[in-house]
């Protein structure tokens, strides 16, 4: 029997940028992903003091209860999304005890703070774990079961499969989820700022581009249906081909 998931976001992505002048905070209205993001480069070279915070797609899987399949939290978020987490799962009449896991698809803080009221297993891949972000989640991921992802490749769960995805951290992965709308992939932030870059497979130049490219090669091998990144929409891949007919 082929084990199959519903994919649903718990918390969407979403920016918040803010500037201060003369003592005065202004908030940006505009909180959509990627549109603040722009806005946000934009006002770096206007204003002296900018900032943002994010959130990530908070990804909650859920297998079929019937056949004891499981549940899993992907990327729960900053702190501050620790109760909203909780409330969004009590919306779908879920509590902490009715989920198996968390998978992280990186241990950078905007994704894995929020585990501080989730005292469950954590997945992560090894190669996060003494890296120079590491220290700042240490003291919450500290306190959990760590289910820790070795190697290039394997199985999270029955009808989930993770595959190391660097660029954004060298330990960044992306887990592929099979569903009844196709494949979906859950790649965190190594696609990204917006979906542009990686449709057209030309990532920005720089000391990166290489893992990028070859990180944007494996998720699209499987021909997924939807990608679900870390801080835009999730968007869709009719055919999942490369650009020029690689496949």
């Amino acid at each position: 029997m082929v084990t199959t998931y519903t994919v649903d976001i718990l918390i969407p992505t979403a920016r918040f940028v803010f500037s201060v002048d003369d003592g005065v905070v202004d908030v940006l209205p505009e909180y959509r992903s990627p549109e603040a993001y722009a806005v946000y480069g934009r006002l770096r070279e206007e204003r002296p003091i900018v900032g943002m915070t994010t959130f990530p797609n908070t990804v909650l899987l859920r297998g079929d209860q019937a056949h004891s399949e499981p549940t899993i939290l992907i990327d729960p978020g900053l702190q501050l999304q620790n109760e909203p987490v909780l409330k969004a799962l009590a919306a779908r009449g879920l509590g902490v005890d009715d989920v198996d896991l968390v998978a992280l698809t990186h241990a950078h803080d905007d994704h894995a703070c929020a585990c501080v009221d989730l005292p469950l297993p954590v997945a992560v891949h090894e190669a996060e774990i003494g890296a120079p972000h590491w220290p700042v989640v240490e003291g919450i991921l500290g306190a959990h079961e760590l289910r820790v992802l070795r190697g290039a490749e394997g199985e999270l769960a029955p009808g989930v499969r993770w595959v190391l995805t660097p660029g954004h951290t060298a330990g960044g992965v992306t887990y592929a989820v099979d569903t009844g709308d196709g494949l979906t992939v859950v790649c965190g932030d190594v696609v990204g700022p917006s979906p542009d870059a990686f449709l057209a497979m030309r990532p920005d130049p720089g000391p990166d581009a290489a893992d990028l490219l070859a990180s944007w090669r494996r998720i699209r091998a499987p021909a997924p249906r939807w990608v679900i990144a870390g801080h835009i929409p999730p968007f869709s891949l009719p055919d999942g081909r490369l650009p020029g007919g690689e496949g």
